[in-house]
């Protein structure tokens, strides 16, 4: 029997069915125990009961399926899909099945290209075929070969999620007022000094419509002009 990698420490499943002698399952299984040493772990899981056994996900290292010494079972896409879900990520499932040679609609028994596809829909990538055999001389003329396949499980859970850590930096802001010209200060600035200062005039619009004869209409807000006797024309007679 291959290794199939294993090592010491590793947790390895075994599935089987009522077709193989219980002889050559307890001969596997005594062989794993001397893979595995002290340290791991060796669980023995009929296929017929897998779907109601208790492992977690991502439970085993290494899982053999159909491959105890004349194994005939046939991995329908739930036995495969708890496979993928008891392996842990990064590790590989390692399966034997009977598979036609031909295709055949009406036939339970897949070809090995379908079976490559149920392996990769369950899950599992990196699907390939390893080896072929004949179940016996007999059954080669009815177009059944065995086929063994690997296939890894993805390195993460599908449906697992990873929460991103992002690292934002704020800037800060100005602590500084910009800096005002003084003489744009003082140019758009009135002090109560500049009120009483003889050379600013203040124009009340009131007075101003009514010597336009525009009635007593306001004007808009102006600014105040600075004084100049030149322009000054109230009081003097319209003639001069």
């Amino acid at each position: 029997m291959a290794d199939f990698g294993i090592s010491a420490g590793q947790f390895v499943a075994v599935v089987w069915d009522k077709s193989s002698p219980v002889e050559a399952l307890k001969g596997l299984v005594d062989k794993l125990q001397v893979l595995t040493g002290n340290e791991g772990r060796r669980s023995v899981e009929n296929i017929n009961q897998l779907l109601q056994s208790a492992h977690k996900e991502s439970s085993f290292d290494i899982i053999l399926s159909g491959l105890v010494l004349g194994s005939t079972t046939l991995h329908s896409a739930e036995i495969l899909t708890e496979i993928a879900r008891i392996l842990r990520p990064g590790e590989c499932l390692f399966l034997k099945e009977p598979v036609e040679t031909a295709v055949d609609n009406n036939s339970k028994v897949k070809t090995a290209s379908k079976l490559c596809s149920a392996l990769t829909l369950s899950g599992l990538m990196e699907v390939k075929e390893l080896q072929w055999e004949p179940l016996t001389p007999e059954e080669v003329l009815d177009r059944l070969l065995f086929v063994q396949i690997t296939g890894k499980k993805l390195n993460f859970e599908m449906g697992s999620s990873s929460q991103l850590k992002l690292s934002i930096t704020k800037k800060s802001s100005p602590s500084v007022k910009p800096a005002v010209d003084p003489a744009a200060a003082k140019l758009w600035t009135l002090s109560a000094n500049d009120m009483e200062d003889d050379s600013m005039d203040l124009i009340d619009s009131d007075e101003t419509g009514k010597r336009e004869g525009k009635g007593t209409d306001k004007l808009p807000a102006q600014l105040p002009l600075p004084w100049d006797g030149r322009l000054q024309t109230w009081g003097k007679d319209a003639s001069e």
